[in-house]
C-alpha cells in the first residue's frame, strides 16, 4: 500500500515537472526569432532578461520597431543609468546583428537632425535586402516651414528591394532627377503629411516606381502646387488634399478612395476601365468630382459616399449626368450614403443612382443625426423608380 503511495506521488512530481518546463526556450534559434519579431522591439529585447539562452536573440531579428509615443521620456537600463530615447535607439542600432535587416519603423519627434541622420546611414548601410520602411517624423508647427523639416536622405532610395515605403510628418521630400537610383520592386508606397521641395518632386518620386500598385497620397502642403498621378500598374489609390490641382491617368485602377478636405482644387481623371471600388469622401464642393468620376468609371460595383463637411453647407445641385446607358452605373450592386440629410442635392443624387443602377443590389443610408427623419427618409426614397427589381432600400 506504501509502495502504491509512494509511486502515486512520483508520478504527480513528474507531471508537475513536465508542466512547469521551459519549453519554449527548447524551440531552434530561428522559432524563437520569428516569435520575436511579431513584438515591438522594446518587448523583443525585455526577453533578454529572461535567461542567458535568450540574452542575445533579440539582435538577430530583422525587423526593427522603435516608436518614441511607446518609450518614457527617460527609462533606466539594465545598470540602473538613466536613458532617453535617442540614447536607446542609438544603442539599438549599435547592438543590433541580423545579417539583414527587412522591416525597418521609427516614429520620432524631431529634435537632433544630425542624429537622425547617422540613424538613417547606419541602417541603410546594412539594408541591403530592406523590403518595408516607415519613417514619421514629427514636430513642426503647421503650416510646416521647409527649413524646419527633416531632407529625406537619398541613401533611401538606394535600397533597391524595398517593398513598402511609408514616410510621413515633417519631412522634405526632394528626389533628384538626375539620380541614377531606382525603386524597382516598390509596391506600396504612402506619404502622409509630408513638404514636396518643388513642383517636380513628386513625379520624379513616381518615375523612379515602375511597378507601383498601391497609392496613398496625404497632401497638407500649402503649396497650391498640380499633382500628376501617371502610372500604368496602379492598382489602388488614396488620396486626400486640400487646393492642390490634381491629374489622374491610372488605367489600371481598381480601388480608389477620394477626399478633399476643403477648398475648391480640381481634379483631371482619365477613363478608369477596371475601377470596381470607389470610396468618395464628400464635403460640400466637390459633387461635380463625383459626376466626372462615375462617368469615366463604367464597370464600378461599389460606391461608398461619406459626407465629411463641416459648419454651413452651401448650396449646391446635382446635374444628372448625360444619358449612357451602354456604361453608366450599369455594373453597380452596392451603394453607400453616410451622413445624408435630406438636402436636394443629396435627393436628386441618390434618386439618379435607384434610376439608373440597373442591377443594384443594396442601398444603404445613414442619416446625419437625426433620428427623426430616418422613417421619413425612407417614405421618401421608397416612392422612387427603382431600375433593379431586386434593390434593397435600407435607411439608419
Amino acid at each position: 500500500m506504501a509502495n502504491s503511495s509512494k509511486s502515486t506521488r512520483q508520478k504527480l512530481y513528474c507531471r508537475e515537472e513536465t508542466v512547469g518546463a521551459d519549453r519554449i526556450s527548447d524551440l531552434p534559434d530561428c522559432l524563437l526569432i520569428h516569435i520575436l519579431s511579431l513584438l515591438r522591439t522594446k518587448q523583443a529585447i525585455q526577453t533578454s532578461r529572461l535567461s542567458s539562452r535568450w540574452k542575445l536573440l533579440w539582435t538577430y531579428v530583422p525587423k526593427l520597431n522603435l516608436d518614441i509615443d511607446s518609450f518614457p521620456k527617460f527609462e533606466c537600463d539594465k545598470d540602473g543609468s538613466i536613458i532617453n530615447f535617442e540614447c536607446y535607439v542609438s544603442q539599438v542600432l549599435a547592438k543590433h546583428k541580423a545579417k539583414y535587416l527587412r522591416n525597418f519603423r521609427l516614429k520620432y519627434r524631431l529634435s537632433h537632425q544630425k542624429r537622425l541622420d547617422r540613424w538613417i546611414s547606419t541602417f541603410t548601410t546594412s539594408a541591403l535586402n530592406l523590403q518595408e520602411l516607415d519613417l514619421q517624423i514629427i514636430n513642426c508647427p503647421t503650416p510646416i516651414p521647409t527649413d524646419c523639416c527633416w531632407k529625406l536622405p537619398h541613401s533611401i532610395f538606394y535600397c533597391n528591394k524595398l517593398v513598402v515605403l511609408e514616410i510621413g510628418g515633417d519631412i522634405v521630400l526632394d528626389p533628384s532627377s538626375s539620380s541614377s537610383f531606382q525603386l524597382n520592386t516598390l509596391k506600396i508606397l504612402r506619404l502622409k503629411s509630408i513638404t514636396f521641395a518643388n513642383r517636380d518632386s513628386f513625379v520624379t518620386l513616381l518615375s523612379f516606381c515602375p511597378v507601383l500598385e498601391d497609392l496613398t497620397l496625404i497632401i497638407y502642403d500649402y503649396k497650391e502646387f498640380k499633382f500628376k498621378i501617371c502610372v500604368p500598374t496602379l492598382k489602388r489609390l488614396s488620396v486626400s488634399y486640400l487646393n492642390n490641382k490634381l491629374k489622374i491617368d491610372t488605367p489600371s485602377l481598381e480601388y480608389f478612395d477620394f477626399e478633399r478636405r476643403h477648398g475648391y482644387g480640381s481634379i483631371c481623371p482619365t477613363r478608369f476601365q477596371n475601377l470596381v471600388c470607389l470610396v468618395f469622401k464628400y464635403n460640400g464642393h466637390n459633387l461635380s468630382v463625383l459626376e466626372a468620376l462615375l462617368l469615366r468609371a463604367p464597370n464600378l460595383r461599389v460606391v461608398l459616399v461619406y459626407k465629411i463637411a463641416k459648419g454651413r453647407t452651401q448650396k449646391l445641385y446635382w446635374t444628372e449626368p448625360p444619358n449612357d446607358p451602354n456604361s453608366l452605373l450599369s455594373h453597380l450592386t452596392t451603394f453607400y450614403f453616410r451622413g445624408y440629410k435630406g438636402l436636394k442635392h443629396e435627393v436628386d443624387f441618390v434618386k439618379f443612382i435607384l434610376k439608373e443602377a440597373r442591377v443594384l443590389k443594396a442601398m444603404r443610408i445613414e442619416v446625419h443625426h437625426h433620428s427623426k427623419l430616418k422613417k421619413s427618409v425612407f417614405e421618401e426614397l421608397s416612392i422612387f423608380p427603382r431600375r433593379s427589381s431586386t434593390c434593397l432600400l435600407s435607411v439608419k
